[in-house]
């Protein structure tokens, strides 16, 4: 086939076009990546934490540890996450769980006064914690001891009963003075904690105590590094996670809506937690859902759904 110099040109220069905004792509491309590090880095740590758990994790920016507003601008992340899906349960269950409790017998008696079924975590050692403690066994209201743990960033104090630098013997001691100040209760969930819960060694020495007392263990889930679930397991406990805090914002709005997420993770997976405070904006919230508690789901209290999963397990 015969071309002309004009034909031969205009091949050349289409050869040329082409092969200039393939590179022009491809160096698109690679700055694109080099904008966006942070989404590569989420899903990285997004892969590694599900496949050393076995689930689902994602991190909510707009909860705080333990549910607590973000202090003197410090940026707190909490996590939700998926819970292991039941076997053949009936229906979706939640757990609300009221955490904070024993600086303040007035929040208690109002808490007892709600119909709708909640399950409270005690503070030891606190001035109303052996009082609360008392009302709630005499309303027949299930308690967890909200057991102090040290959380990044914390200074170790006398406040914490679990911490890094303890060894494991007075780990053990530590929490067994605290159920015993606190007799009656079905378990143990950490207040704070980001630091002690992400620690194999002093989640083991917990969970070893735990276990002398046949107790349940409620991982708060405020760090996504969290072991702790996975060490009650191992040690032949019961043990629950946190799928999300209410009242991290003082919003009774946005209260309703954590609750929906709450609800929604439930029907998905059969059951879910969810975690509040003994605040005075989520008592009017509490107060709200007494009077209206038809959410799509049944609320169960933490025993009521430990018996619940258990049966459904066959165990």
């Amino acid at each position: 086939m015969n071309f002309s110099k004009k034909h031969l040109w205009t091949i050349l220069l289409f050869v040329m076009a082409t092969g200039l905004g393939l590179i022009f792509a491809a160096t698109r491309e690679d700055v694109s990546s080099k904008d966006h590090p942070t989404a590569t880095v989420r899903a990285e740590v997004s892969d590694s934490l599900s496949s050393a758990s076995g689930e689902k994790v994602t991190v909510d920016p707009n909860t705080a540890e333990d549910g607590h507003l973000p202090e003197r601008g410090e940026e707190k992340q909490a996590l939700t996450e998926e819970p292991p899906k039941a076997k053949s349960l009936k229906g979706a269950y939640l757990a609300i769980v009221v955490d904070d409790l024993g600086f303040s017998y007035a929040r208690a008696e109002e808490l007892a006064g709600l119909k709708i079924p909640l399950t409270w975590a005690i503070i030891p050692f606190q001035r109303s914690s052996k009082a609360t403690a008392e009302l709630a066994r005499k309303k027949g209201i299930p308690f967890l001891v909200h057991v102090p743990m040290q959380a990044f960033g914390d200074k170790e104090s006398q406040k914490h009963l679990v911490a890094l630098s303890m060894d494991d013997e007075k780990i053990r001691r530590n929490v067994r003075e605290a159920l015993k100040s606190l007799p009656g209760a079905i378990g143990v969930n950490n207040h704070r904690g980001s630091a002690a819960t992400s620690d194999m060694r002093a989640m083991r020495a917990l969970m070893e105590e735990l276990r002398q007392d046949n107790m349940i263990f409620l991982d708060s889930r405020t760090a996504a590094s969290s072991v702790a679930a996975i060490e009650a397991r191992k040690a032949g406990i019961f043990a629950l996670e946190n799928g999300a805090f209410i009242d991290h914002l003082e919003d009774i709005k946005f209260m309703w809506s954590q609750l929906e997420r709450a609800a929604s993770q439930a029907q998905r997976r059969g059951y879910a937690v969810a975690i509040c405070h003994a605040r005075p904006v989520t008592l009017t919230f509490l107060n709200q859902l007494d009077s209206n508690p038809d959410i799509g789901v049944k609320l169960v209290t933490v025993d009521e759904l430990v018996r619940i999963l258990s049966k459904s397990h066959g165990n």
